[in-house]
């Protein structure tokens, strides 16, 4: 039996590639929508796909299944609970689909989703006794996938549901049992989660602060999985939705080169804070080109926007496309040079240091905090006000538009986001290059105070 992960650092999530290589035959787990990469890693490996295995219905990334299943001959599986709206397999607790001599068994485990199962796998060719669980959501690395994303009417029932998974369903399974799960290190489907890609039971029954609490009342574990968690991407329920449906094939078309840009599209700027401050177009969003371009696009830009992207690089312009289609923003209209038109003014948002940030703050400027409440709880700028990037948009009548802004993150990258995005609103603003690292490296003053 050979496993093969693939991880999106952009958004946290891991799939796999299991395959049986004497039998000739391999299954997903999971798989995204860069479906050409799983058929080129069974390809090297000599197996065909046979199978794809779906432990929930994601709000995070769109799944490939239903489009893999367009090309090749497969089975789609899924828990008996999860509404999908395409051919597939549904599976009660318990159910067995055998893979060559891979014995995949379903086990319900709710509490991330009420549909959610996870996959224990057997190598028949070793012993019955299963060797690794695709966990989901069900068990991550040093956490578990949070409760709340399908709102406050489901969060109790399914905060109840993740313990009672925890402690009769995962953590009574054998310490040598090997976890792979689906979320990881950049997902907002959970809370900070440790760095390793995957781990055993045995470790996580010991080392898991979640895992933990789940030996004891439900109160306290309830506490637990509330703690640091990111705000929600606005475009997850969207991809859920998607997701029970079942997504088409990416387009393959090459993107245009547009000389004009209609004004109801949305106009992406993926050029670095500092090039992008120099000089823009009018209403550019500045969405750095790094793993989370997508995951920014999707925390900022409505769903089903038409979007162009404001690059000269074709092959730049593809690749940031790719990474949109994987959360389902499929309408990129093409692609435009970013520096402004001749019947376009350049825009300029400066880019200053720390220490001129906390001199212009003493004369009145308004210090905006764009970080995570986990990031804001552990130290701040004095004064600042918290406001995560993501909320900008909604929340930017609560700034006024006489008094200049300095946006912040950790970095100045987030930060540039929102900057771009208060701009665009009417509020003069700047942003602080090197972000908080850059104010506690000048040795500035850092605040705790809620």
């Amino acid at each position: 039996m050979l496993i093969e992960q693939f991880f999106d650092a952009g958004i946290g999530h891991a799939s796999y590639l299991v395959a049986d290589p004497d039998a000739g035959v391999a299954f997903l787990v999971d798989p995204d929508r860069h479906i050409d990469t799983y058929l080129s890693a069974a390809a090297r490996l000599g197996v065909l796909v046979t199978d794809s295995f779906e432990t929930h219905v994601h709000n995070d990334y769109v799944s490939g299944s239903r489009a893999l299943a367009e090309l090749r001959p497969i089975t789609v599986h899924a828990g008996k609970d999860a509404a999908l709206a395409y051919a597939h397999a549904s599976h009660a607790d318990g159910d067995i689909i055998n893979v060559g001599e891979l014995a995949v068994r379903c086990v319900a485990t709710p509490g991330h989703t009420p549909e959610h199962v996870a996959y224990l796998v057997a190598d028949l060719r070793r012993s019955d006794d299963p060797q690794y669980l695709f966990s989901g959501g069900a068990l991550l690395v040093g956490h578990i996938a949070r409760v709340d994303l399908l709102g406050p009417k489901l969060e109790e029932e399914l905060a109840r549901s993740a313990y009672d998974t925890l402690r009769e369903r995962v953590l009574t399974l054998a310490d040598y049992v090997a976890v792979f799960p689906t979320h990881g290190g950049g997902s907002a489907c959970t809370a900070e989660v440790a760095g390793s890609r995957w781990t055993t039971l045995g470790f996580e029954r010991r080392h898991n602060h979640v895992a933990r609490s789940a030996s004891g009342p439900f109160t306290a574990f309830r506490a637990t999985i509330a703690e640091g968690l990111p705000v929600a991407p606005a475009y997850y329920p969207h991809v859920r939705a998607l997701n029970a449906t079942g997504a088409p094939i990416m387009s393959r078309a090459p993107l245009p080169f547009l000389r004009d840009i209609p004004s109801s599209v949305v106009r992406i700027d993926p050029r670095p804070p500092h090039v992008f401050g120099t000089g823009h177009r009018p209403g550019a969003l500045n969405v750095v080109a790094n793993d989370s371009f997508a995951v920014r696009v999707g925390a900022t830009v409505t769903f089903g926007s038409p979007i162009v992207i404001l690059t000269t690089n074709p092959e730049q312009a593809e690749r940031l496309r790719e990474q949109l289609a994987v959360i389902g923003y499929d309408d990129v209209r093409g692609y435009a040079s970013p520096d402004p038109a001749p019947s376009e003014e350049a825009l300029r948002i400066e880019q200053l240091d720390a220490r001129t940030v906390a001199t212009r703050a003493r004369e009145g400027a308004v210090l905006l905090d764009v970080r995570e409440e986990s990031e804001w709880s552990a130290g701040h700028a004095p004064g600042a006000i918290h406001m995560p990037y993501e909320e900008v948009r909604a929340r930017a009548p609560e700034l006024s538009l006489d008094r200049p802004i300095v946006t912040y993150c950790a970095g100045g990258i987030r930060s540039s986001l929102a900057a771009s995005i208060l701009e665009a609103s009417g509020h003069h603003v700047a942003n602080m290059r090197g972000g908080f690292t850059a104010w506690r490296s000048a040795n500035l003053e850092v605040s705790t105070e809620k």
